[in-house]
């Protein structure tokens, strides 16, 4: 993956074809429901007691219905600006995993605190998870915030961050902007991007779990020297043989690999 600093941000040039399917899809249902008069947001909003109900494709479709055409703007401006940078870094696949987790557990964030009554509907948890995942990507970038003020990527996701936080604690019942799904919309995404990004720090904090750390004697094995051989070097060790032969492989690693296959 490509970590360089963006470019192209907000450039039709520069548009991907995921964050382009998104668009098309979410204007295209909200001019369907203005001009047919289709009811899509009673259809495919998400309620509150969805669980009674038992309607669980409501966390998928709800992400896709928005109340008015200013809510509709906003999602898909910072869409497009943040989206491709995102989806050119990760890939297609693990773009569309990144949104549609961010938005699925936003709406569920959401749907744990809001009253049975109420219902909620819009991408802005999903779109939350793209900036958060933009923000894990490239923290030092810097973005005009409202065309004008720059400012750190880190800093804006952080203050967000807090903002959605406070406002989740002081107005757990809101009912206008669903503020818990912008939270955890926001974290999912940062953190999913962030596992991407830095995955010696996930492997290194795993490590650091008692109950992972003493289980799985086959992730680690005692090698040379009473070292602990992890399971990413005997990879190594394996791919080596796989493409040289064992006649690659260093007095070292034979060694190692002779410790880590006793029992």
């Amino acid at each position: 993956m490509d970590y360089r600093e963006p470019s192209n941000i907000g450039s039709m040039r520069g548009i991907t074809s995921s964050v382009k399917y998104l668009l098309i899809v979410n204007i295209a249902v909200y001019l369907i429901e203005g001009w047919f008069h289709f009811p899509l947001r009673d259809m495919f909003s998400l309620q509150a007691d969805w669980m009674k109900q038992l309607a669980f494709g409501q966390l998928f479709t709800y992400m896709f219905v928005h109340a008015n055409f200013k809510h509709l703007f906003m999602n898909m401006l910072t869409l497009f600006f943040i989206g491709p940078t995102v989806e050119r870094t990760l890939g297609s696949y693990r773009f569309f995993i990144l949104y549609y987790l961010s938005g699925i557990l936003g709406g569920l964030g959401w749907s744990l605190l809001a009253p049975t009554y109420a219902s909620c509907l819009g991408a802005s948890g999903a779109i939350m998870g793209v900036l958060g995942a933009f923000g894990a990507l490239y923290p030092n970038s810097t973005l005009l915030l409202w065309f004008v003020l720059p400012i750190k990527t880190w800093v804006l996701v952080a203050g967000l961050g807090i903002w959605e936080l406070f406002e989740t604690i002081g107005h757990p019942k809101i009912g206008g902007i669903a503020n818990a799904a912008h939270l955890m919309g926001g974290i999912a995404g940062f953190m999913y991007a962030f596992s991407l990004r830095h995955p010696h720090i996930i492997q290194s904090l795993k490590a650091k779990l008692p109950s992972l750390g003493k289980a799985n004697p086959k992730s680690a094995r005692q090698a040379a020297g009473g070292a602990v051989l992890s399971k990413a070097e005997i990879d190594h060790i394996l791919d080596k043989i796989g493409k040289q032969g064992m006649g690659a492989l260093t007095p070292r690693e034979r060694e190692m690999l002779k410790n880590a296959t006793r029992r």
